[in-house]
C-alpha cells in the first residue's frame, strides 16, 4: 500500500443554479401577458387614440395603453424568468414599478388623469401593488443555490521503472 497523493483527472464539472423566483416570475408574466391580450382584443389598437375605448375586461376597465402596458409589464417578467441572476434584478425593478404604480392608484395621486388615459380604478391600484408584493417579496427572500457537481476518475500511475 502506497500513501500519498491519488492521481485523479476531472472528467466532468457540472454547476446548475436553482432560483425559485424565476417560476413566480414567469407566472406573474403569463397571466400579465394573457390579460393584457384579452383586453386589447376587446380594445382594439388604434395608435391615434390609446385612451379610447374604455372596455371592461372582468370587471377592470381597460385602455389599449393599460392593455399595452401590461403585455410590455409580462414580457418583462417572462425575460426575468429565463435570466438567472439578471433576471432577479429585472423582476425586482418590474415588481418595485408595479408596485409604486398601484399605489399611486390607491392613494388617488392623479384619479382622473389616470382613469382618462388607463381607465384604472381603486381595484386596479389593489392588483397592482399585490402583484408588485408577491414579486418582489420572491425576488428577495427566495434563495438562489448553486449546485457543483464534479466527475473524478482516478488514474493509475505507471509504477515501471526502467532499469539499465
Amino acid at each position: 500500500m502506497r500513501f500519498g497523493r491519488r492521481n485523479v483527472d476531472v472528467v466532468d464539472e457540472q454547476v446548475s443554479v436553482r432560483n425559485p423566483a424565476r417560476y413566480v416570475a414567469g407566472v406573474i408574466g403569463l397571466a400579465a401577458i394573457i390579460f393584457g391580450a384579452f383586453a386589447l382584443a376587446d380594445t382594439g389598437v388604434d395608435p391615434d387614440h390609446l385612451r379610447r375605448p374604455h372596455e371592461s375586461l372582468a370587471t377592470f376597465h381597460h385602455t389599449p395603453l393599460l392593455a399595452l402596458i401590461e403585455i410590455g409589464f409580462g414580457v418583462v417578467m417572462l425575460l426575468a424568468a429565463f435570466g438567472t441572476f439578471i433576471g432577479r434584478g429585472l423582476m425586482t425593478a418590474a415588481s418595485v414599478g408595479a408596485l409604486g404604480f398601484g399605489i399611486v392608484i390607491v392613494a388617488d395621486l392623479w384619479p382622473t388623469r389616470l382613469h382618462n388615459w388607463l381607465g384604472v380604478h381603486e381595484r386596479h391600484g389593489w392588483l397592482f401593488v399585490i402583484v408588485g408584493a408577491i414579486g418582489l417579496l420572491a425576488a428577495v427572500l427566495l434563495p438562489v443555490t448553486r449546485h457543483r457537481q464534479v466527475v473524478e476518475r482516478e488514474t493509475v500511475p505507471d509504477d515501471r521503472v526502467s532499469r539499465s
